[in-house]
């Protein structure tokens, strides 16, 4: 196994394009790799998921945290430095897709050696006494592949909660859902592990592995533009969700990729309604097209 070397970048938007730099161009016909990674906060989407229904819309408003979305299905996660995530990068074969186990038993023999107890339920995730410790998606190009998941050491968990809080007004999409779980930190249950680096540094040392990898200037380079071009755009982040109804009160928003496409209250279209068509449905945006009224902030507060 080669671990992966990210320069202990904490950046949500580089490490999800170190992620499909790996899976694209890495050279697995006789070698597997191992990416260990802590996010500043974040919450991470599944790439076909509505923003929309799965982040709290104080959060979407307020822009309390980097929202991101990766290259995998599955469903949405927050993250922050108290999480460590792990990605296996493999070349493809047919038997290990869904095969959550034929990766993730190495995370539950290393969390056993540490006293985690640690178990599989049917959803790929990884459970430790009935709670959700990881969660786990999949994505591959059909030449390479990558399993990769979270896993929970100190992670602010009252800001997961809130983040991910489901709204209190409708939302219509035939967007994947985001399943709940009923979720825990593993800090309390390791033996000797102190901290995320204590953990990370732990499961290196368990992977043996045979060298490491550092990216080349060039190699740099491209993880950056494609951090930038792709998963900090709107057009990645927002604009992959799929048609949306919101129904807020009287009022209904329906947006796709990210653009409003049409505002109505009790069925009819008003004329101020009319401005909003076309606009990117995100708070900063909305105010911007509504500045010219004069009740702005009252309408703002029906749209968003």
């Amino acid at each position: 196994m080669i671990l992966v070397d990210n320069r202990n970048c904490t950046d949500p938007y580089i490490n999800l394009a170190i992620e499909e730099y790996l899976v694209r161009h890495a050279h697995c016909e006789n070698d597997s790799y191992l990416f260990l990674y802590c996010n500043e906060p974040c919450i991470v989407l599944g790439k076909n998921q509505s923003i929309y229904r799965e982040v709290n819309f104080d959060f979407l408003r307020n822009n309390k945290l980097k929202l991101c979305r990766r290259i995998s299905g599955g469903g949405t996660v927050y993250q922050d430095l108290g999480n460590l995530n792990f990605a296996f990068i493999t070349s493809f074969a047919n038997e290990r897709i869904n095969n959550y186990k034929y990766f993730n038993q190495f995370i539950v023999d290393a969390l056993e050696q540490i006293g985690v107890l640690a178990t599989f339920d049917t959803r790929n995730n990884i459970l430790c006494k009935d709670k959700k410790i990881s969660g786990n998606a999949q994505f591959t190009d059909r030449k390479n592949m990558i399993s990769h998941g979270t896993l929970l050491f100190d992670a602010d968990l009252d800001m997961l909660r809130a983040s991910l809080k489901e709204n209190s007004f409708a939302i219509e999409t035939k967007a994947p859902r985001s399943v709940s779980s009923s979720v825990m930190n593993i800090k309390g249950e390791t033996k000797g592990i102190q901290n995320v680096e204590g953990l990370k540094s732990f499961i290196e040392i368990f992977a043996k592995p045979e060298s490491h990898i550092q990216f080349t200037e060039e190699e740099w380079t491209l993880i950056k533009q494609s951090a930038k071009e792709k998963f900090e755009s709107f057009e990645w982040i927002y604009g992959r969700s799929p048609l949306t109804k919101i129904t807020r009160g009287e009022v209904v928003i329906e947006v796709e990729d990210g653009i409003v496409v049409s505002v109505s209250r009790q069925g009819k279209v008003e004329e101020w309604f009319k401005d909003l068509a076309g606009i990117m449905y995100r708070v900063d945006e909305i105010k911007k097209a509504l500045c010219q009224h004069k009740n702005e902030n009252e309408l703002l507060e029906m749209i968003f």
